[in-house]
């Protein structure tokens, strides 16, 4: 058998695989490109000979499944059941990066970090009198976490990651989530409308489908205290972007922090950063090294599971271990 790896893959998981069969690897970042035309990608994978496809960020669809033998975001998982193929994929596996950085987010916001060293890059102001000194500290006196509601939007990976986290924080959490009947410890399920409305931060935590899209919509984004920060280390899609810009242009919110955008990568005249009360980053939620080793582990495992005859933790879609290929 041989493996063809297209994901970023830690050392020690390839290693692991080399025992079960040849690996070839092209890292995505190495190469600094996507396959998104799905012949090129078929032709690659058939020169190769592959019997394994261990993806991040490449399109496997209709072109690509036909012709070999695939997180099912960018995979056409409908074909690949029809053709028996099993999809493994890795839930999680940058649950702890992204939840990392949604406390970043929280803090940066709650202290006006961003303002603070911007107001002191080259330099900084003179203190020449009290007076000066007292107006910087009372224009970047913020609050703590301790004292403040969090409205968590969804309770998946990363919303109970960021949910552990707050507690030691010593903040209120309160989340939505209709899929959840037992939360996690501290934590106190709630409406949307009433999560919106009671929060001192919003951090959503969703994955888009037809039921989430557009699920903070302008209506709920009116909702939220002015005095509120709203976060989304999610999708973009599951808020009104438009209706979130207005609303921080004309101070009926606090702040943000975005890593996700309708439009990306990032560029720079996007119109969020010409905003001193919002953080923007170029969707970095989950890039960490150890992500790598994460997503490496959680695959190798699957592949491993799957040549004992058992059945992978992580399967997209199970019902191919019950039936042939069709």
């Amino acid at each position: 058998m041989r493996a063809f790896i297209t994901a970023s893959f830690h050392p020690a998981a390839k290693a692991r695989l080399e025992r079960h069969m040849e690996v070839a690897h092209e890292d995505w970042r190495g190469r600094q490109a996507i396959y998104f035309d799905g012949s090129k990608f078929a032709e690659r994978i058939r020169l190769l000979g592959a019997d394994v496809l261990i993806v991040e960020a490449d399109l496997v669809h209709a072109e690509v499944l036909e012709s070999c033998r695939g997180d099912p975001v960018n995979i056409d998982l409908e074909l690949a059941t029809r053709k028996g193929i099993p999809v493994f994929h890795t839930p999680g596996r940058n649950a702890d990066a992204v939840a990392d950085l949604t406390l970043a987010f929280m803090l940066m916001l709650a202290r006006h970090l961003p303002q603070v060293a911007e107001t002191f890059q080259g330099g900084g102001p003179a203190f020449e009198r009290t007076g000066d000194f007292l107006e910087m500290y009372n224009r970047f006196t913020g609050v703590e976490l301790g004292g403040q509601t969090v409205g968590l939007v969804a309770l998946g990976a990363v919303g109970r990651e960021v949910a552990a986290r707050l507690r030691a924080f010593k903040a209120r959490v309160l989340a939505y989530d209709p899929y959840v009947r037992q939360p996690p410890e501290g934590v106190e399920l709630t409406g949307l409308e009433e999560l919106l409305r009671a929060s001192d931060f919003v951090s959503l935590h969703a994955p888009v489908t037809a039921e989430t899209q557009n699920l903070v919509s302008r209506e709920r984004l009116a909702l939220m205290k002015p005095s509120a920060y709203f976060i989304n280390t999610a999708r973009a899609a599951l808020t009104d972007e438009d209706a979130l810009y207005e609303m921080l242009v004309a101070g009926r919110l606090a702040g943000a922090a975005l890593d996700v955008l309708h439009n990306e990568p990032l560029q720079g005249d996007n119109r969020f950063l010409s905003l001193p009360n919002v953080i923007v980053t170029p969707h970095l939620g989950g890039a960490t090294h150890d992500v790598v080793r994460h997503q490496s582990d959680i695959v190798v495992d699957a592949i491993e599971s799957y040549l004992r005859g058992e059945r992978p933790r992580w399967i997209a879609n199970p019902e191919v271990l019950e039936k042939p290929p069709g």
